[in-house]
């Protein structure tokens, strides 16, 4: 969903040396975000479990949930030796700047006309992180704090004192949401206080520790397990959370199936042999994986205009969900091809900048 500063696309012999797994679990990641879009659009959440529909979109939906956790734990693989220093600083400006410009596109396509009350809405837009960019916001501070996080990450040198911290940060930041569940069953309204919820905010950096340490691993679990675990999770997970709640869930990255199976999910991919000959194809996921922040952004436009359409023409859920394939496809392909043609436009800029008649023009 964001654009890891520390990642660009190689050419030639280079590219070999590149972890192919990375990019493709990004590419998993933002179209898992525009598929949780499609639950956030269509009237899924809090709905009540007596829906079949509702009841067996929830093992799909919870899968998609992964799609945040993944990004932060490529964070933690791809930034866990970043240190401070100038240049550090600096590639921060990258994100920033693809965050203006693309709030500045999905801006013009609400108001279709550059002027005074465009400039109003993009600026509030910016500074509100509204559309989508409360990721934006979130990662910000989550770069600022990654060479302190690695710092005392790196003075436990050995596993088990990682693995003991990253326990901690999950009592913290992951049981009191998944206490939360059980708000529907007042038997169990202590559970929900068991837990200090204090510090339940801070789970972008469990998750990252997490990115760091599953990758760290060095016995290698068996592909058809982990597989089979995901199943296995993921079905008791809504089988359980259909057993003490009445509704569907919200939008919460933090609780423990989530947890479970972005751990699961993200290890799977990490280990997985992936060995793409079409150079056509690595060239596809090398830049869906180097503009990951632009395509989650930018599908908000084709989301705004599409999904009212979509409810006034088929209305209820369960008449939208056999087409959640399709719709999920052509979304990701719309926000694909957007941020295709500003990149293009871009480039295109920066060769006429760059051309040296044109700086002499300037210079002179």
């Amino acid at each position: 969903m964001v654009q890891k500063p520390s990642f660009h696309l190689i050419e030639g012999s280079i590219m070999k040396k590149r972890n192919i797994n990375i990019d493709v679990l990004k590419c998993i990641a933002v179209v898992f975000v525009i598929s949780v879009h499609f639950f956030l659009h269509t009237n899924y959440y809090g709905r009540s479990f007596g829906f079949k529909s509702i009841f067996y979109s929830s093992f799909i939906w919870i899968i998609f949930m992964t799609c945040v956790p993944l990004f932060l734990m490529v964070t933690g693989y791809l930034m866990k030796d970043k240190t401070y220093s100038k240049s550090y600083f600096l590639k921060l400006l990258p994100v920033i700047g693809t965050y203006i410009l693309t709030a500045s596109v999905y801006t013009l396509f609400n108001y279709k006309a550059l002027n005074i009350e465009y400039l109003e809405k993009l600026v509030a837009n910016i500074v509100t992180f509204s559309h989508y960019a409360w990721y934006v916001n979130m990662y910000i501070g989550l770069y600022l704090l990654i060479p302190l996080l690695n710092v005392g990450y790196k003075s436990l040198n050995n596993h088990r004192s990682q693995a003991l911290v990253i326990l901690i940060l999950i009592v913290l930041t992951v049981l009191p949401p998944s206490f939360s569940l059980l708000n529907n069953n007042q038997k169990n309204i202590i559970l929900q206080h068991l837990v200090p919820d204090y510090w339940k905010g801070i789970w972008p950096v469990t998750f990252y520790f997490l990115g760091i340490f599953l990758a760290s691993l060095n016995k290698k679990w068996d592909i058809k397990m982990v597989i089979l675990s995901i199943i296995i999770v993921d079905v008791l997970s809504i089988v359980g959370i259909a057993g003490v709640s009445e509704n569907s869930l919200g939008v919460e990255f933090s609780v423990l199936p989530v947890l479970l199976l972005s751990s699961l999910i993200y290890y799977l991919v990490l280990h997985l042999r992936i060995d793409i000959k079409k150079i056509w194809l690595q060239k596809i996921i090398y830049f869906i994986s180097k503009n990951t922040l632009s395509i989650y952004l930018l599908s908000v436009i084709g989301d705004n205009y599409w999904y009212p359409k979509f409810i006034e023409k088929w209305g209820d859920f369960s008449n939208i969900l056999p087409k959640f394939p399709l719709i999920v496809f052509l979304l990701s392909l719309q926000s694909l091809f957007i941020t295709f043609l500003l990149t293009s436009v871009l480039k295109y800029v920066q060769i006429i900048f760059n051309n040296p008649k044109i700086k002499g023009h300037y210079i002179g």
